[in-house]
């Protein structure tokens, strides 16, 4: 007799454990797809965090720039107020010269050989050549004087347009603008607002959408790496507003940016001689106008470019030198040519800000009744004229354990299998309890929660960290970190990056109620030697 289906119950069982395999491996890669793209959709948002981070720092920076140029710009304007003035400083010192030794030497001709004119040929000739020459001094003499009183007007009006010109330069400042972009930062960093952008775009067409959720947990850290507050008197990188005693490597960035050589050390007595040439009566002769001048920004009072001196409490503008000219039209028997000279041609202005009425505009033979057209705006961290803005917080870049200050920050990202399927495991999950050994110890895989102890293992938690760090094209890694220049970049680095992060940064975000996971668990990790930070 023939028997039929022997081999149907083996190829059931092979069947089932076929089918118990499959189940597995769909089960195991569901879960490894499932971590990955939280662990990518984590290092997404910390990248988007630095990145964002770092584009700010260089607006800020790009802003500081802006305002330096300002300031350079200002000295500009102190320089040309200060050189217009030193030539009408050189019109009072040719006056001087033609009155120094030409006029002292013909009035030592003329007094004696005018007493003797009456009896003495020779005499009545050096009276009248001698007389004739102080006659020309004198004409040469009213011909600047009226040059002067003509420039008056036109000085004063020019001279105030000047001064409120260079006070526009300093209230230009950029504060404001570069506060508006690190606000909206810091609303990023404490809202998750770029990490919950990233969850809403993943979870578009996605049957569960619910399930993704950017942590809030990290904003606390967040904001304490990034907030220097005013005056860098917080932990964080950006301080809000210089420190009113640490703005020297500004004012040295801006001293070192006057390029202009007019600014820098002007050598401009050339054109005021061709100037002088033009009034002066003919076959006379200006033959040197020497002139030195700078912009700048001295401490009070200082009237130096000495670097230890400048602390931008006033912003100057100064020019002094010489004046050297040929009196040519004597007559014989008196010289026919005599030089005469004048070798302290000064002219400044000096501005101050607005609660300092020290402010001073001079220069050779005169000065501005009313120098307040120069001043600055209001003190905005006293003493000084120097504008408010941002700075890197100078505390930070000599703690290479804090990183020199640059900001790391945390995303969190989890995703909660409690809402997938109303409490119940997923499809793809082996739900199972076995005991293990003679003492009932069980495992258990059955859902979201143990039943042994009611643990909620319904979320798995991503955690990524970014970073902003200041870096110049090239071998410059010892350059520290500033707002100066705008090198900022952005990536990603382990959590553990700084000593904050080893030992509680770490611990606090994912420790918090919100995050599902507790610092226990995390040191129970991190003892058993994992690094997977």
């Amino acid at each position: 007799m023939k028997r039929r289906g022997q081999t149907m119950v083996l190829f059931a069982l092979t069947l089932l454990l076929l089918v118990l395999m499959v189940t597995m491996t769909l089960s195991i890669g569901a879960k490894a797809k499932e971590k990955m793209e939280l662990q990518t959709l984590a290092d997404a948002a910390a990248y988007s965090n630095a990145v964002a981070t770092a584009r700010t720092f260089n607006s800020v920076s790009l802003m500081n720039r802006a305002l330096m140029g300002h300031m350079v710009a200002m000295t500009g304007v102190e320089s040309l107020i200060s050189w217009s003035s030193y030539y009408r400083g050189s019109i009072h010192g040719l006056r001087k010269a033609y009155n120094n030794e030409p006029k002292a030497l013909y009035t030592a001709i003329q007094i004696p050989s005018c007493a003797c004119a009456w009896s003495n040929a020779m005499c009545a000739k050096l009276c009248k050549c001698s007389t004739q020459a102080l006659k020309d001094i004198s004409n040469a003499d009213k011909d600047l004087n009226q040059q002067d009183k003509k420039l008056e007007n036109n000085f004063k009006n020019l001279d105030a347009k000047a001064g409120r010109e260079a006070r526009g330069l300093q209230l230009s400042t950029i504060s404001d603008e570069q506060k508006k972009f690190f606000e909206t930062l810091e609303k990023d960093f404490s809202k998750a607002t770029l990490a919950q952008k990233l969850v809403d775009e993943a979870k578009k067409g996605v049957a569960t959408a619910d399930e993704l959720e950017a942590v809030k947990a990290s904003s606390k850290v967040n904001d304490r790496e990034i907030s220097g507050d005013a005056s860098c008197s917080g932990e964080g990188a950006a301080c809000t507003r210089r420190a009113a005693d640490h703005k020297l490597h500004f004012v040295d960035a801006a001293m070192g940016s006057r390029g202009y050589s007019f600014v820098t050390g002007r050598g401009a007595g050339n054109l005021i001689l061709a100037k002088l040439m033009t009034i002066i009566p003919r076959r006379d002769l200006v033959m040197q106008v020497t002139n030195e001048g700078s912009g700048y920004f001295p401490a009070e009072g200082q009237l130096t470019h000495s670097g230890q001196e400048i602390d931008a409490t006033e912003v100057w503008g100064d020019d002094h030198g010489s004046l050297r000219m040929m009196y040519t039209r004597g007559q014989a028997p008196c010289p026919p040519m005599m030089i005469g000279t004048f070798g302290d041609i000064k002219a400044h202005v000096r501005s101050n800000h607005m609660g300092d009425s020290s402010d001073e505009h001079t220069w050779t033979g005169g000065s501005d009744s009313d120098a307040q057209p120069h001043t600055m705006g209001t003190c905005q961290a006293c003493p000084g004229m120097w504008p408010s803005h941002m700075d890197y917080n100078f505390k930070l870049v000599t703690k290479d354990k804090d990183n020199w200050g640059q900001p790391k920050n945390y995303a969190v990202i989890q995703r909660d299998y409690a809402k997938r399927m109303k409490g119940q495991a997923d499809p793809w999950n082996l739900l199972f309890r076995f005991r293990i050994g003679s003492k009932s110890e069980t495992f258990d895989n059955q859902g979201i929660k143990l039943t042994t102890d009611g643990t909620d293992i319904s979320k798995a938690t991503a955690l990524s960290t970014g970073i902003a760090y200041y870096k110049r094209e090239g071998n410059f890694w010892k350059e520290p970190p500033n707002f100066l220049n705008p090198f900022w970049r952005a990536t990603l680095v382990s959590a553990h990056v700084d000593d904050q992060g080893k030992q509680q940064d770490v611990a606090d975000v994912l420790g918090a109620s919100k995050a599902g996971f507790t610092k226990e668990a995390y040191e129970a990790l991190k003892q058993a030697g994992y690094e997977g930070w």
